[in-house]
C-alpha cells in the first residue's frame, strides 16, 4: 500500500510529455502549426473529377484506360497527394481467341500514346489548378501533388516511354499555373 502514491505518480508523469497539438522548428522559436482538416467529401469529389477527366480526354470514341480509380490523400505538414495508374490507350490484351499482337499493331498504338502525352500533360496542369483552387485548407506554402503512372502490356516498346508523370507545385504556385514537371 505504501507504494501506490508512487506508482500513481510514476503511472501519470510520461502522460505530460505528450503534446497533442503538431509543433513544428523555426529557427530556434517553436511554433504552433494548426492541423489541417479536409471533408472526405472533398477529396472524393476530386477523384471522381480526375477519373472522368482522364477517362474523356480523347473522347468517348477512342478513350484512355483508366486502370483503377483516382486516390488522393493529405499528409500532414507536406500538402496533398493524387495519384492514378492509366493507359493512353486501349490496347488488346493477349488471349487464346486473339491471333498474336502484329508490329504493325503494336507500333500504332505506340505512336497513338506518343501523341496523345501533351494532351494529357496539359490535362494534368488543369487538374493540378482544380485542386489548387479546391483545397482551401491546405496551406499556400504546402504541395499538391498529382501522380499519373502508366500501364504497358508485356508485348509494348516502351523505350523513350515515360513510367510516370509527376506534377508538383506549392498550393500557390499551382493556382498562379507554375508547376513542376518530372517524367521517370
Amino acid at each position: 500500500m505504501r507504494f501506490l502514491p508512487a506508482f500513481l505518480l510514476l503511472a501519470i508523469l510520461p502522460m505530460r510529455a505528450q503534446d497533442a497539438k503538431p509543433v513544428s522548428m523555426i529557427g530556434s522559436r517553436v511554433a504552433l502549426r494548426p492541423s489541417v482538416k479536409i471533408a472526405q467529401g472533398t477529396f472524393t469529389g476530386l477523384e471522381k473529377y480526375f477519373n472522368q477527366r482522364i477517362e474523356t480526354l480523347f473522347g468517348v470514341d477512342d478513350p484512355a484506360d483508366l486502370l483503377g480509380s483516382t486516390r488522393g490523400v493529405y499528409l500532414d505538414g507536406y500538402g496533398a497527394v493524387f495519384t492514378t495508374e492509366a493507359s493512353l490507350v486501349v490496347a488488346p490484351s493477349p488471349n487464346p481467341f486473339r491471333p498474336p499482337i502484329s508490329r504493325e499493331l503494336a507500333d500504332s498504338i505506340r505512336k497513338r500514346k506518343i501523341e496523345r502525352m501533351p494532351f494529357l500533360k496539359a490535362a494534368m496542369k488543369d487538374m493540378m489548378r482544380k485542386m489548387a483552387a479546391t483545397l482551401i485548407q491546405v496551406p499556400a506554402d504546402q504541395q499538391v501533388v498529382l501522380i499519373v503512372r502508366f500501364y504497358y502490356q508485356p508485348w509494348e516498346d516502351m523505350n523513350g516511354m515515360p513510367s510516370q508523370i509527376l506534377m508538383r507545385a506549392d498550393r500557390k504556385s499551382a493556382l498562379a499555373g507554375q508547376i513542376q514537371v518530372e517524367e521517370q
